[in-house]
């Protein structure tokens, strides 16, 4: 009693707690509280929204696939550009900017090469080894021609064919693709900016002298989710193909979430829940800024 005594006397400087001071003097009367019925606030809500998440998250990614023709029309719509970071032998450009990496590169250079790429000699070079680029031409028919462009060769992915590289091109070719895909936020800052959020916070908290609440097995639940969902992206983007920003975005969301669920079930602390809160709210739009302007 003297500890439910204590506790509610502490809870005088957080008015903002109503409920808790309310169940703290309903255990002083010797009552029982009914607790409101909230939907997210129990077990099926909060699963329910995490499954939101996870269907619509589905949906974007099933909707990004795409399928490249080979082109017949000489009327370019646009021209998209991937930078390719290896000597992989996978085309992985996609003809839309809704993915992370691809860049609309319709420039009048990269225009006037490609209306007359069959005047263009070909070569014959004796190793394809790497690529600088990788392009996609969109025709006004929705037809799409895939291209590969480096030092040496422009390669004609579909049918087969190669064409003089940056070295017999104009050089506004190579400077047009080299600024669109200058790096506006080094992505070296976002492990940066996060390390300094959380060690601000845990700053505060010294400071203040809060406790945070331990062996919360809600947090051992969120941490399993959030590292088994960062290896599949992290896998799919090495591996399979390029990460669609939609889709990221419903995730960055649903990770959001997943931060603050074992905080809101492991404490009833009105400084931890804020500062907790701002924390996650810092740190995910730095992500979604990173995302679509890194």
């Amino acid at each position: 009693m003297m500890k439910l005594d204590n506790q509610f006397k502490q809870l005088q400087n957080h008015p903002e707690n109503e409920r808790l001071q309310q169940e703290i003097r309903a255990k002083l009367d010797g009552k029982n509280v009914k607790k409101p019925w909230n939907l997210l606030g129990s077990p099926l809500g909060e699963w329910s929204f995490v499954l939101v998440f996870v269907v619509l998250a589905s949906f974007l990614l099933v909707t990004s696939l795409n399928d490249t023709n080979q082109a017949t029309s000489d009327s370019i719509k646009a021209i998209y550009s991937y930078k390719s970071s290896g000597s992989s032998d996978d085309f992985r450009a996609k003809p839309s900017t809704n993915y992370i990496g691809m860049e609309n590169v319709t420039t009048d250079s990269l225009l006037f090469l490609f209306e007359n790429i069959d005047e263009l000699p070909s070569v014959d070079p004796q190793t394809k080894q790497y690529t600088d680029y990788q392009l996609i031409v969109v025709y006004e028919n929705g037809e799409q021609r895939r291209f590969e462009l480096d030092d040496y060769y422009l390669y004609d992915v579909d049918q087969d064919l190669f064409y003089p590289g940056f070295n017999q091109l104009p050089q506004a070719v190579y400077y047009d693709l080299r600024n669109v895909h200058f790096v506006k936020l080094p992505i070296i800052l976002l492990p940066v900016l996060i390390l300094v959020v959380t060690g601000a916070v845990s700053l505060f908290y010294s400071r203040r002298k809060i406790e945070l609440p331990r062996h919360n097995q809600s947090l051992y639940v969120a941490t399993a989710i959030y590292v088994l969902v960062m290896i599949a992206v992290f896998y799919y983007a090495l591996n399979i193909g390029l990460l669609y920003r939609p889709f990221i975005f419903v995730l960055i969301l649903l990770l959001g979430y997943i931060m603050w669920w074992p905080i809101k079930r492991g404490t009833t602390n009105p400084t931890i829940l804020r500062v907790e809160k701002l924390k996650i709210i810092v740190i995910v739009l730095s992500v979604i800024a990173f995302l679509f302007w890194g």
